[in-house]
Formats: structure tokens, sequence, C-alpha cells
């Protein structure tokens, strides 16, 4: 081969690999779930807490891992309400914990039966899977025909 198409090749090759090099950094390397486990000191099973309050805490996992949907009923309900984001695959909230936030993760149905009250009226309930990218319950068919 010739020393032309070597170059070119090796050139290819490092942009493709400085482009999903930046993609993953952008995304923040993983799953919310992840990043909120490194980000945050964990007090117990899918539990964290930052001495940031509920609006901040929020902004930065949401900055780091764009949520699907978001309910925050802080304004209406003060020390009783929190912060919501649904993503494909988790629930996280973030409640105010004294001066501080408690941050939950949850599976789609653990985290929309944990907090109903809060985001039943704008949430439709996860489905097998949890939720697609539109916030709708995934579903994975069954019935006559299916898989054939």
């Amino acid at each position: 081969m010739n020393r032309k198409y070597w170059v070119i090749g090796g050139i290819s090759a490092a942009v493709v690999a400085a482009i999903v090099l930046v993609a993953t950094l952008r995304h923040g390397g993983g799953s919310p779930q992840k990043w909120i486990a490194k980000k945050y000191s964990q007090t117990g099973v899918g539990t964290y807490r930052s001495p940031k309050p509920p609006p901040a805490v929020a902004a930065e996992i949401n900055k780091k891992h764009k949520a699907i949907d978001r309910v925050d009923d802080l304004a209406r309900l003060g020390p009783q309400g929190g912060i919501f984001m649904r993503y494909p695959k988790l629930v996280v909230g973030v409640l105010p914990d004294g001066t501080g936030s408690r941050i939950t993760v949850d599976t789609p149905s653990s985290g929309y039966g944990r907090y109903h009250s809060h985001v039943g009226g704008y949430w439709a309930s996860p489905g097998t899977n949890g939720w697609n990218s539109r916030g709708v319950g995934s579903f994975r068919g069954g019935g006559p025909g299916s898989g054939k």
C-alpha cells in the first residue's frame, strides 16, 4: 500500500477517536447512577447526600445527564416537595435534607411508585423496560403473531 493511504488512514482514525472521546466525556462517561455515585456521598443503598440545595444538585445532575422529563414541586410544597428527574431506566429524586439535599436513585417502577404523589399527574407509568426517549412506557409486544 502507498504511504499516502497509510497517512490518510491514520488521520481518519485519529479524527474518529477524537470524536468518540469528546462524545463520551460530554455525556459524563456512563449512566446517571454511576456519575451520582462518584459525585455525592452515599448514605444508603441508592441514596446519596450533598451539602448543596436541591435546585443546585438537580442542575448539576441534569447538566451531566439530560433527563427525559423533570417535575419540580418545591415551590408548591416546600420541604415536603422535591425535584424528580426521569431517565429511560432511572428515576432520580432530589429532596431537601436540612441545609443540603438527599438524592435517591431508583428503577422506573420503584421510583414512580415512591414518588407517585409528586409525579403521578405528570408522568405515565413506566413499561416493563422503563421509558423510551420520548417518556412513553416501553413495552415489548406480546400476543398473537409477535416475534414471527
